[in-house]
Parts: C-alpha cells; structure tokens; sequence
C-alpha cells in the first residue's frame, strides 16, 4: 500500500468519524429543525434516496445493518406519522415501508442541511474540482461497496 493511499484513507476516516459525531448528528436534526436519532435519519434519507416504498430487508441491505433493528425504527417513525406501510405490489402478502409527507419534509431537511455544509466547505473550490469530488466519491462509493459485498458474500457461503 502506498502512502498516498494511506493518506486517503486517513482523510476518509476523519470525515466519516467527523459526521459520525454525536455532536454533529445534534447539529444537523437542530439545524433541520427535527429530533431524531441518527438511525432514524438514515432510514428516512435512505427511503428519500430509494424514491419508493421498500421492504424492511432492502433497507436493512442498504444500511448495512440487521432487519430487527431497522424494524424497531421502523415502528417508532410509523407511530411519530413519519413512515407508513403499503402493500408490496409483488406479493400482496408482503408489506413495503413508505415515507409520508411529513416524513419526506424531514429527510429532506436532513439532506438540505448536511449539502449546504459540504457546499460550504467547498464554496471555493473551482467548478472543475467540485465535478472531479462528486464522479470520484460516486466512483469509490460504488466500488468500494461492491467489493466488501463480494468479499463478504464470499466468505457467507464458506
């Protein structure tokens, strides 16, 4: 591994410990005027994201994390008004997870919130650089994300 590479990766870990914070989770739901935990926040984005309803199991996959606990997170936005459950148009068995209006207007605050910080962190980068961040951070996102889904579906059927 070359030291270029060890200082990207350092730069990434600062970043994402620095959203991780506690603190900076209280500033963002402060400043987009919610309360809510942080799990909360991701399912919502992660559903605005989405652009449909989507099984619990598909948001779990998204985030990374076990069905129950998106399921405990799920019921405590369901009962706030935030979500809501519609039948899944595949299999009329099955349940999807929906964002209401109101749950929409909070995920979208969330996110109105955190790119108006990286907007102004980056106010004055040229234009050519903030481009090359966005196709570099789309690129390493995808890439790394299917890597250690490869890798951690290899080592699921072993």
């Amino acid at each position: 591994m070359g030291e270029d590479l060890n200082k990207t990766v350092a730069a990434f870990r600062r970043l994402v410990t620095t959203l991780n914070r506690a603190k900076t989770h209280e500033r963002l739901t402060e400043a987009a005027g919610i309360r809510l935990d942080r799990p909360d926040v991701q399912i919502l984005v992660y559903l605005l994201d989405a652009g449909e309803p989507r099984r619990v199991g598909a948001i779990a996959e998204g985030l990374q994390v076990e069905s129950p606990h998106v399921t405990r997170h799920v019921s405590s936005l369901e009962q706030r008004g935030l979500l809501s459950r519609v039948k899944d148009p595949d299999d009329g068995r099955a349940w999807r997870i929906a964002l209401t209006d109101e749950g929409a207007a909070a995920a979208a605050s969330c996110r109105r919130v955190t790119t108006q910080w990286f907007d102004a962190a980056i106010s004055d980068w040229p234009d050519a650089e903030r481009a090359e961040l966005g196709r570099l951070l789309s690129k390493l996102s995808d890439d790394l994300c299917t890597h250690l889904q490869d890798r951690y579906a290899d080592t699921a059927t072993r």
